[in-house]
Parts: C-alpha cells; structure tokens; sequence
C-alpha cells in the first residue's frame, strides 16, 4: 500500500498507472470510503477517456484498459449505493457520467443516470454555487447560468484544493 504523499509524488509525475494500481489497492483491501472512491472513479474515467493520449496513458495496455473499465463501472455502482445523498459524490460522478456515459455502460441508461445525480445534488444543495453551475449548464438553463457561474468562481480553489489530478482537472474546467 502506497501512502498519501507517494500517491501525490506519483500524480505530479503524472504516473497515473501507478496512483491507478495504489488506489485500486486500497481499494480491494475494503477502503471504500466516499475519498477513495471519488479519486478512483475519477481516475479510471479519466484513465479510460484519455485512453488515446500517449502522454497520459504511456505504459498502459489492453488489459490494463479493461481493468480501468471494470473498476470504473464497479466504483460508479457501489458509489451510487453508498453515497447517493453525498452532493460532492453526485456532482462529480453526475458530471463524469453526463459528459460520457458510453465509458460506463449503456448510453442512454447512464446518461439519465448521470442528469438524474446532478438533479439530487441540485435538490440537496440549491444554494452551492457550483452545483448550481452544473445543473443548469447540464439542463441548458440560462436563466440565473451567469450568476451561478461567478459565484462558482469564488468558491472553486477551496473546495478542490487539493494538488491531486482529480481537483486540478475540476479548478481547471470549472474556474473558466
């Protein structure tokens, strides 16, 4: 089992295999707490999103593919389970989901899915600004997307703050 500050030395590196392998680790050995799952789900979804550049994906194979996708169709169904009332857990799976829902199953199915986890974390949280963002760029809402949009802005760096590639793929796409 790699620790925390490996696991981030390998993420800065960007030898995602590895952090991939740790975390799918601590995985199997029952750490399946909401931190574990939200950094392995994405992982593997970004893992299988990217799978045609070399410059993320170097070193990995067709098995290794296969296994991203069963872990990520495994994490997602479990998280769904576990954590359905979990806003932070229904925005960024809802997110992964809605942007590509062919990587976890059938389309149609895991794109309702995916709407229907952004809509439970809107009921939940109305007033979290980037929850609200994603809702109603999801639902193609203009009304009050501007607002909701700077708001967002403001909250973003605190809430992913972390230096792991999950958080800094969210300040990326969310803080534009």
């Amino acid at each position: 089992m790699v620790d925390g500050d490996r696991r981030d030395e390998f993420e800065t590196a960007k030898q995602y295999q590895e952090v991939f392998i740790s975390t799918k680790s601590d995985w199997d050995q029952g750490k399946r707490d909401l931190d574990t799952c939200l950094n392995l789900g994405f992982l593997s979804w970004y893992l299988s999103v990217e799978s045609g550049n070399p410059f993320i994906t170097q070193g990995l194979n067709e098995n290794d593919y296969e296994m991203i996708e069963s872990t990520l169709k495994e994490v997602s169904e479990e998280g769904i389970r576990k954590f359905s009332r979990d806003t932070k857990f229904l925005l960024i799976f809802g997110y992964m989901i809605t942007l590509f829902p062919h990587h976890f199953g059938d389309y149609e199915h895991w794109e309702s899915v995916g709407k229907n986890m952004l809509s439970k974390a809107y009921e939940l949280e109305p007033s979290d600004p980037i929850i609200e963002m994603i809702f109603l760029a999801d639902n193609m809402r203009s009304e009050g997307y501007e607002d909701a949009c700077l708001r967002a802005k403001e909250c973003i760096q605190d809430r992913f703050n972390s230096k792991r590639l999950m958080d800094k793929y969210f300040q990326d796409v969310f803080d534009r």
